[in-house]
């Protein structure tokens, strides 16, 4: 593994800062990029940049050229994101739709068929996605879920529901498991990966607002929703081994494991604490602050090289196996730390919500506060994921009710 560019690559990151300051209005750049769910930049003044993105095939430029495209190898786009990262543009309003995350199931198990009709329309920006995984009784524990798929003629018939299916309310298709086989044992066999569109017959939605006052997530509910036989991805009864597939891709690339994010969090806190008077001097004067301070860098920077590993590994062909869940759990961690010394620093300012009065830093730092509190829970729970790893990663053995645990 090599963190520094080799030529080719220190050429490739010129060319997208280029790219960058030709095609992306100043007004744009130099955004704080944080993670508190809000509405983004007006999708009419991102139009310019999302159509040159696509011209380049750079909104999604992982896929190969022949899906609109750009082909990018792994350490490519891990250039690419940080430049985009570096010169504080934001992403496109509402992301890219889940794009990115169904793209890696139907490259390797969807027929040409699905990728056909749903991964070139999806890069034109012409249908946007939704995931439904978690259940009111199925979250972190995903092999418990109840939402079921009948055969019927013709494909299938969906009851039962789902939660915290984010951006639901604007998607149109929703990737989605389901129990195929009631009888199934392990719990993790009979389940299987469908996909169909959100105007179904069938389906209610229902919003959450979160305590950002924002509306993101949903509880999904469907009644007797048909979908065609060819909604299913890959084979009935195998969703398991998809679903997984595209939970490890999600899990490397979790906003709280971009090294440049917590960077950019803890660049922020320095500079609260440069600007915060104590003592008749500035509170980073304070030699245990400045202690603590080195020691986030420094973990940011040892989760940013663990990181280039599995990110080597995929440049090599290899898929990245379940130590990616190391990244989510460390990284979502980290970032509460940050936020939890951030906030001290800011000390009373810190209950502003979104007010300028006391400045950026103070103003952010509430919602940060109240939002990171989910980062360890969603997506996987810390808890099960250091209890995957222990099994899967360091082979250690199962610690059940009448087992020794030395």
């Amino acid at each position: 593994m090599n963190i520094n560019d080799t030529p080719e690559q220190a050429k490739f990151r010129r060319d997208i800062r280029a790219w960058i300051k030709k095609n992306v209005p100043a007004r744009l750049q130099g955004r704080r990029q944080g993670i508190v769910q809000g509405p983004g930049i007006p999708a009419e003044e991102y139009a310019p940049i999302r159509k040159a993105l696509i011209r380049e095939g750079w909104l999604a430029p992982s896929f190969p050229k022949e899906y609109g495209g750009a082909g990018f190898d792994a350490l490519q786009m891990i250039i690419f994101n940080e430049e985009f990262q570096r010169a504080g543009v934001p992403g496109p309003p509402g992301g890219t739709g889940g794009l990115n995350n169904v793209s890696q199931i139907l490259f390797k198990y969807g027929t040409e068929a699905q990728k056909q009709r749903w991964l070139l329309p999806g890069l034109k920006g012409e249908i946007t996605w939704c995931q439904g995984y978690s259940e009111p009784g199925a979250g972190s524990d995903l092999a418990s879920l109840k939402v079921r798929a009948d055969k019927v003629d013709g494909g299938y018939v969906i009851n039962g529901q789902k939660i915290w299916t984010s951006m639901a309310h604007k998607a149109d298709w929703i990737y989605l498991l389901a129990r195929t086989d009631q009888n199934a044992k392990p719990r993790q066999k009979g389940i299987s990966f469908f996909i169909f569109s959100m105007k179904t017959p069938g389906i209610t939605i229902r919003p959450i607002i979160t305590i950002d006052d924002h509306h993101h997530f949903n509880e999904t509910f469907y009644d007797n929703v048909k979908v065609p036989e060819d909604a299913l991805v890959g084979k009935l009864n195998e969703g398991w081994t998809v679903a997984k597939a595209l939970l490890v891709h999600e899990r490397l690339n979790h906003i709280a494991a971009n090294p440049q994010v917590l960077g950019e969090a803890i660049q922020n806190l320095k500079s609260a604490a440069r600007s915060t008077a104590q003592n008749g001097g500035m509170l980073w004067d304070d030699p245990d602050l400045r202690r603590r301070v080195v020691q986030l860098e420094m973990d940011a920077d040892s989760l940013r090289a663990t990181r280039y590993r599995s990110v080597t590994k995929i440049s090599r062909g290899e898929v990245p196996g379940d130590e990616t869940m190391v990244f989510k759990s460390f990284g979502c961690e980290l970032f509460q730390r940050i936020v939890a010394v951030h906030h001290e620093v800011v000390g009373p300012a810190g209950v502003i919500w979104g007010n300028d009065l006391f400045g950026e830093d103070a103003g952010e730092i509430a919602m940060h506060a109240c939002n990171i509190r989910a980062a360890t829970i969603r997506g996987g729970t810390s808890e099960v994921q250091r209890n995957v790893v222990s099994k899967r990663v360091l082979g250690l053995p199962d610690v059940g009710p009448g087992s020794r645990s030395d």
